[in-house]
């Protein structure tokens, strides 16, 4: 019997299929765009071609009409088995196109009809696999729901002005959807997203990304300096500035628990890894199998536990985020059931993160002084296990804090 986690529809395990092609063949040269620190730009070509970089566009403009959160997410954990930085690059697009689909629906059930011509148009584009798209929102020093870059008001449009980090899949991208403020007659803040082409005048995309793990993903730092944007191509407009508020579930289900499944992949792949080996080496004098040795049997047992929970905990959670997002596909969630699911995802976040860490950790130990080489793949995964925690929303320190608030029937406002 297989506990590996499934696709419930059509569409989703079409997506899950491609995912598992594409990482067998990702797995190839996955360790040379590690070495290298280079983007994998015939990974992304691939996936246009596949049509897996359409997974959530509908149908009728050329994806595969993936529905189901949950089945994204799957199919995102079978991708983070063979190259992790190519799924959390990958993700950063196909969670962007889940958001535009949402948008586009939202939209066009409250007759703004300008807009979802704008959308159905881009939607199309990304069905076509004509366009790649990067959705930087972090930045030093603030956090997802306080942007620093600002679009100040100015004739037919917007002046862009700022910094974004970690901006992944930046090196493959034609379109850029940067987070931003936009000020208030009041003093204050709105906050809203931006669309603005590769190219643009004002935006350059820095060569930077030089990491411990997650090499090849292209997380690159993205500066805004009096960037245009016209007025028709700043969209979602939110009285939201500084805190959860409307709008944020939506982004932190559809970006975060398939990027946080990723991490489930890599947690597969180390396991994997650990009990071939096991099964097919032998060791000291009398040439014993590794998988026959009790101390052996008993780290592998500590990993089988540690990968049942992460299955659990995700599976739970990408049921419970298909229920939140069909029951308000047209209208916001009132705050109480957003806070409460979000919860839920930073615990989610929580275990899975830590448990990958502590599997790659454990696979290692199994596998001895070997894995401690930089040629081996366990290093590999153990370098790109350690990027989870530091992953936005929200970093540990803060999540305990906010699953503690919630938990306690208290404003999740945090301590900043």
């Amino acid at each position: 019997m297989n506990f590996e986690l499934q696709a419930g529809s059509e569409a989703g395990r079409r997506f899950v299929s491609l995912a598992e092609t594409h990482a067998a063949d990702f797995a190839t040269r996955a360790a040379q765009h590690d070495r290298e620190g280079s983007f994998a730009f015939e990974n992304i070509e691939a996936m246009k071609k596949s049509g897996y970089m359409a997974g959530p566009v509908p149908r009728d403009f050329g994806g595969l009409g993936v529905e189901s959160l949950h089945d994204m997410m799957v199919g995102m954990s079978r991708l983070g088995r063979g190259d992790a930085s190519t799924a959390i690059a990958t993700n950063m697009h196909v969670a962007g196109a889940a958001v535009i689909v949402r948008l586009m629906r939202r939209s066009h059930a409250q007759g703004e009809h300008k807009t979802v011509a704008i959308l159905e148009g881009l939607l199309r584009q990304v069905g076509a696999g004509a366009v790649v798209m990067c959705f930087p929102t972090t930045e030093p020093g603030t956090d997802l729901n306080t942007p620093f870059t600002e679009a100040t008001p100015t004739q037919g449009g917007y002046l862009l002005n700022g910094r974004k980090i970690f901006g992944t899949i930046s090196p493959a991208a034609q379109l850029f959807f940067p987070s931003v403020r936009v000020p208030t007659e009041g003093g204050g803040y709105l906050t809203a997203t931006a669309v603005v082409p590769s190219g643009a005048k004002g935006l350059e995309v820095l060569d930077n990304w030089d990491a411990m793990g997650m090499r090849a993903s292209g997380s690159n730092d993205i500066v805004f300096t009096q960037c245009f944007v016209p007025e028709d191509m700043l969209f979602g407009k939110r009285d939201n500035y500084g805190k959860v508020g409307r709008g944020f579930a939506d982004f932190a289900l559809n970006a975060n628990v398939p990027l946080i499944a990723t991490f489930l992949g890599i947690s597969e792949a180390a396991r994997d890894f650990a009990l071939a080996t096991m099964k097919n080496q032998r060791k000291g004098q009398n040439k014993k199998l590794l998988a026959e040795r009790i101390p052996i049997q008993h780290l592998i047992a500590e990993i089988e536990i540690d990968l049942a929970i992460s299955r659990a905990v995700a599976e739970r959670v990408g049921r419970a985020a298909d229920t939140f997002l069909e029951k308000y596909a047209t209208t916001d969630a009132p705050p109480d059931e957003s806070t409460a699911l979000m919860k839920e995802v930073q615990c989610m976040k929580y275990t899975v993160n830590r448990k990958a860490i502590e599997i790659v950790d454990r696979a290692m130990t199994v596998c001895g002084g070997a894995a401690y080489m930089n040629k081996h793949l366990l290093t590999r995964l153990y370098r790109d296990a350690r990027a989870g925690p530091f992953m936005q929303p929200f970093a540990p320190y803060e999540a305990f804090e906010y699953i503690g608030k919630v938990a306690l029937g208290i404003e999740p406002i945090l301590d900043r």
